[in-house]
């Protein structure tokens, strides 16, 4: 969707400027971990072998988030693997256009883009989980005499996380204005703190989160927050609706009609499936704001060390490819490198309170 006038569709993107230039620590010894230096495209090409997943599902056992190969997997899922080809984020270098079409490295479905069934996959099954609650209201009023307060419950939710995804989806995710996004053309100015340039868009993203291939939109500045109520939205739908169907499954055996029941039993199936892979999401996009940590800062390992014997810390971007991939599962966040980060009370009031509609707001918070 994401249907802003400046999205084209023939951006030549490549997935440079994943890392930052970072500075060598000196804390560890070679001779306890590799440290990198001139690393940055081995580090590049490891980075990509973890992101990079054609997965429709992530393994059922990755939703257990035990790992950061579990976290990272749903990354992935979430961005579409092969849809993240971006540009490298330069301050002050003039975006050109491209002289050939986008070329994506996507799996097809009977040679149509995949892309566009996400969305449309998504919105048709809460729609269609909607209409069961007519169903389960039926049942209800049939067993205990009424259902006036579940279904105005569950319309009332649907209604939010529905109008949420789409306005995820539709609107504007922050993009620099014109006037800004000319004078950093120009070299008149760098580009605001934590803002990217995504292919999807000609220009950058202010407060750049991630690329959600669910919503076929960047999630920024603009649409945070109705993103993570569209997520709150659905985990709260599917374990409810996972609830009511595990109650009235087994009471209305004995006593309905087969076709009823087997809409129930189709129903529960889904809402189980839905909340044990919405679940995951949603914890995972709360810890990055309890952080103040955007999906893009974590991918590129900006605020992860790694301890060493003797417990001196060496920033992970200073790993070379072997101990990068080794020590995978051991990186550890250090929120003294996050100066974004006020503790996560702050972090917290501020991500829902603070205003985004300024134009002066440039998403450096």
């Amino acid at each position: 969707m994401g249907t802003d006038p400046d999205a084209e569709n023939g951006l030549e993107l490549q997935r440079g400027g994943l890392l930052a230039g970072v500075e060598r620590s000196g804390l560890l010894h070679e001779e306890s971990f590799g440290v990198a230096g001139g690393q940055s495209s081995s580090m590049r090409s490891r980075v990509l072998d973890r992101t990079h997943s054609q997965n429709l599902v992530p393994d059922a056992t990755r939703s257990l988030l035990q790992s950061r190969e579990d976290h990272q997997e749903f990354v992935a899922w979430q961005e579409g693997g092969g849809e993240d080809q971006e540009q490298a984020e330069s301050n002050g270098e003039a975006v050109s256009a491209p002289s050939g079409a986008k070329k994506y490295d996507q799996a097809t479905i009977f040679g149509i883009d995949k892309r566009p069934f996400f969305p449309t996959v998504l919105i048709v099954s809460l729609l269609w989980s909607m209409c069961m609650t007519w169903l389960q209201s039926w049942v209800i009023a049939d067993l205990f005499g009424g259902a006036f307060r579940c279904n105005t419950f569950f319309l009332v939710v649907y209604i939010l996380t529905i109008g949420a995804a789409l306005n995820t989806s539709l609107s504007n995710p922050g993009l620099m204005s014109e006037e800004q996004f000319r004078k950093w053309q120009d070299g008149q100015t760098s580009i605001p703190m934590r803002a990217h340039k995504h292919w999807l868009y000609r220009r950058p993203v202010q407060r750049f989160h991630q690329y959600c291939r669910w919503v076929t939109n960047c999630v920024g500045l603009r649409n945070h927050r109705s993103y993570m109520i569209m997520l709150l939205g659905f985990v709260t739908t599917a374990v409810a609706d996972t609830i009511v169907d595990l109650i009235l499954v087994p009471v209305h055996f004995v006593s309905g009609t087969w076709t009823a029941e087997f809409l129930c039993l189709l129903h529960l199936c889904y809402s189980i499936y839905f909340a044990w892979y919405s679940a995951p999401l949603l914890r995972q996009h709360t810890a990055f704001i309890m952080r103040n940590e955007l999906t893009q800062e974590w991918k590129r390992d900006d605020y992860y060390v790694v301890v060493g014997p003797t417990g001196e810390k060496v920033a992970v971007t200073d790993l070379d490819a072997e101990d990068y991939n080794r020590l995978f599962d051991e990186f550890e966040y250090d929120s003294s490198r996050n100066p974004f980060d006020k503790g996560w009370v702050d972090n917290c009031i501020s991500f829902w309170t603070r205003s985004r509609d300024d134009p002066d707001e440039w998403g450096e918070f």
